[in-house]
C-alpha cells in the first residue's frame, strides 16, 4: 500500500509532521501491513492512500492525522486509523456507527498488533494516551471499549475477532 501524505496547508507544523509520517511508513510500512493483515487475517483492499496532516483529530475516512504528536504517537495513530480503514475496505464496521461499537471491534486487534510491532509497554502506553481522547460527555466510549478487549487474554479477543469475521 502507496500512502502520500500532504500537509493541510502551508503550515511549518503541518510540512514537518507530513515529513515525520512519511518516514515512519518508509520506514516500517511493509511491516506494519504485515502484522496488522496477519493478526486480522483480512488483506487491504486499497493500494493507494492519501493523507491529509492537520491540526485535530486523527480520522480515518478521510485519512487525516494530527500533526502536533510526538513520533510514538504518530506511528500507533496511523496503526488505528488503517485499522479503521481495514474494517471498512472488508464491510466489517458494525451496523449502527458508535465510538464504543467500532473501538470494541477494532481494539480487539490493536493491542496486539502494536504489541507484536513494538512491544506491551508500547501498546500499554498507547493504550493510556488513547483514554484522552474524549473529552465530549462524561462517558469515555475509548474507555468502554478498552476496558472491555483487555479484560481478555490475546487469545479470547482473537476468538471473539474471529466470530465477528463470520457474520
Amino acid at each position: 500500500m502507496q500512502i502520500n501524505f500532504y500537509p493541510e496547508q502551508n503550515n511549518p507544523e503541518f510540512e514537518k509532521a507530513a515529513e515525520e509520517y512519511g518516514k515512519i511508513w518508509e520506514n516500517e510500512g511493509d511491516k506494519i501491513i504485515e502484522v496488522i493483515e496477519k493478526i486480522s487475517g483480512l488483506k487491504f483492499k486499497e493500494k493507494i492512500v492519501n493523507a491529509i496532516v492537520y491540526g485535530k483529530t486523527s480520522w480515518a475516512y478521510p485519512l487525516t492525522l494530527q500533526a502536533d504528536l510526538s513520533i510514538q504517537h504518530k506511528g500507533a495513530t496511523l496503526i488505528h486509523e488503517l485499522c479503521h480503514r481495514l474494517m471498512r475496505g472488508n464491510n466489517l464496521e458494525p451496523k449502527i456507527y458508535t465510538a464504543k461499537n467500532t473501538h470494541k471491534q477494532i481494539y480487539l486487534i490493536y493491542f496486539d498488533i502494536l504489541c507484536d510491532l513494538y512491544g506491551e509497554k508500547f501498546a500499554e502506553e498507547e493504550v493510556k494516551f488513547e483514554l484522552t481522547f474524549w473529552k465530549i460527555k462524561k462517558i469515555n466510549p475509548h474507555r468502554i471499549a478498552w476496558d472491555w478487549a483487555l479484560s481478555m487474554t490475546r487469545e479470547e479477543r482473537r476468538k471473539i475477532w474471529k466470530k465477528s469475521l463470520e457474520k
